[in-house]
């Protein structure tokens, strides 16, 4: 990973900015401070499912992960240079196969978690 990656993330009452500067960031934080509300802004806003005054900013495609196990590998190994964001309500986050395929990957990764992810650097 080259350089950095700026995103805006807003909506009528929230504003969210990251830079991220490596290709894993991890978002730790007490409950209720917003952790999970970015990455349903930007599920919300790349499924089309949010109004007026919301937007997502960043020069690359930003994807959210869920689902089954296999299922978010398989679409992270068809993925090329993008912001992936996963929160910690999906189980896989925390899985060693998950884990190999972003360390595969040439993604950049947000994660947010309240637990440690030791398979990861």
């Amino acid at each position: 990973m080259k350089g950095s990656v700026r995103i805006v993330v807003s909506t009528k009452r929230l504003r969210y900015e990251l830079n991220l500067r490596r290709n894993i960031t991890i978002i730790q934080g007490d409950s209720a401070s917003g952790k999970i509300t970015l990455v349903q802004i930007i599920d919300d806003y790349l499924s089309g499912r949010t109004g007026p005054g919301t937007e997502v900013i960043c020069n690359k495609k930003c994807v959210v992960l869920s689902g089954e196990e296999e299922t978010a590998i398989l679409r992270l190994r068809l993925l090329k240079t993008a912001v992936v964001f996963v929160d910690e309500q999906e189980r896989f986050l925390y899985s060693k196969a998950f884990a190999e395929a972003v360390l595969d990957s040439d993604c950049y990764f947000v994660f947010v978690t309240r637990d440690g992810l030791n398979m990861l650097p």
